[in-house]
């Protein structure tokens, strides 16, 4: 069982501001890119969250920051049955005419997993953010697919101190097979974003064309200041090429 921190700061003039970052968490390549862009990688090294482990991340976009953060790899989670439950806890505030995006990596549990991710989104009514998530339904080229025991996903999101979006979604596939009308539906990946703020992708028809021609999905605006967009697709592989594709649309939005 291991618990672990780590918290990026990152200021209007594009610095890096990194407090600490206790194992298997670390911060890598902070750099500020040619477009004004403050590029960051978020790493948990080693073989993934394991039953027991808990890690929480902080991501601080200070005024007139822009700032991108991304994951290197899948994460992988594992687990047996009735071992402890694991989980992941990810904050996100973004002040004043900040800017930051989020796209880590794909999280597929494995055989037996009990496990939490929850996200936070804190954001100043002047402020932007969005932040994606993949999830595949377990190793399904080791005949993992819907295998695991629990996966929870909650995600909190507000806007001038006003919730935005609020989720509590839990998959259960003793339950309620993955691959139910609800669910995959025979898809390997799942997208989630939500976009915050006001800018261009907090707008429902700024999605258009995101899944390309393989994927499944579209966009329906939150109950105040922004958007969410869902899609499903045949591999990680085009769910990932989704996403790369959010991200260059997403740098040539007006900061």
């Amino acid at each position: 069982m291991t618990s672990s921190r780590a918290r990026l700061v990152v200021d209007g003039a594009g610095r890096g501001q990194v407090a600490w970052a206790s194992a298997p968490q670390r911060w890598a390549q902070v750099h500020r890119a040619a477009d004004g862009w403050t590029e960051a990688v978020h790493q948990t090294i080693g073989d993934g969250v394991f039953a027991g482990d808990l890690h929480r991340t902080a991501i601080v976009a200070e005024e007139g920051a822009a700032l991108l953060v991304r994951g290197v790899a899948a994460v992988p989670v594992r687990g047996r049955a009735l071992e402890a439950a694991c989980g992941t806890a990810t904050t996100i505030s973004v002040a004043r005419d900040a800017t930051a995006c989020f796209f880590p990596g794909s999280v597929i549990p494995q055989v037996g997993s009990d496990h939490t991710a929850a996200l936070r989104m804190d954001v100043n009514e002047e402020g932007r953010c969005l932040a994606a998530s993949i999830i595949v339904p377990g190793r399904t080229g080791m005949g993992e697919r819907g295998a695991f025991t629990r996966l929870r996903v909650r995600t909190t999101a507000r806007v001038g101190g006003r919730l935005a979006f609020l989720e509590d979604a839990v998959m259960e596939p003793s339950a309620a097979p993955v691959d139910d009308p609800a669910g995959y539906y025979g898809f390997d990946a799942s997208m989630t974003m939500i976009a915050l703020g006001n800018w261009a992708p907090a707008s429902i028809d700024w999605w258009d064309g995101v899944t390309g021609e393989h994927g499944i999905g579209g966009a329906s605006a939150l109950r105040s200041d922004g958007a969410c967009f869902r899609a499903l697709f045949p591999t990680l592989g085009d769910a990932l090429q989704a996403m790369a594709f959010v991200e260059q649309r997403v740098r040539m939005c007006s900061r």
